[in-house]
């Protein structure tokens, strides 16, 4: 399967091109167009993968949350500046709107894996207590 990284880099171009191709024709339709989303995947995809190693660490949870998040989210809002994502000719409501859904999918994106995945390390958990209690 997937490692972490690996799965944001994906789930990024997902995301890219989407975010794209609803930017219209213009940004999207030439070589450079996808080329430059795809390096937008892949900044974004770092930009979340790399942080997320604050899993491993002691920290309470909704710091790990935060410190990943606010990482990921800033990476990924100057990837769509970087990429001409954001709309900005049409003023700074437009962008921060679009801003606002980037991160809200960013967080439904990130809760719809991470919350199977602490099911099953859970799972796992109380096997291996099981299993130490039968030795």
């Amino acid at each position: 399967g997937l490692v972490g990284s690996e799965m944001c880099i994906r789930d990024s171009l997902i995301y890219c091109i989407v975010f794209g191709l609803i930017g219209g024709e213009e940004k999207f339709a030439s070589g450079y167009g996808i080329a430059r989303a795809g390096l937008g995947a892949v900044i974004i995809g770092i930009g979340f993968g790399i942080p997320s190693v604050v899993y491993e660490t002691k920290l309470k949870m909704w710091l790990k949350m935060l410190i990943h998040m606010g990482i990921g989210c800033t990476v990924m809002i100057g990837a769509s500046l970087l990429c001409n994502w954001l709309p900005t000719q049409k003023g700074m409501l437009a962008t921060l709107a679009v801003v606002a859904i980037q991160v809200v999918s960013a967080f439904v994106i990130w809760t719809i894996v991470f919350i199977p995945m602490m099911i099953q390390a859970r799972k796992m958990n109380q096997k291996i207590k099981e299993k130490q209690q039968d030795e």
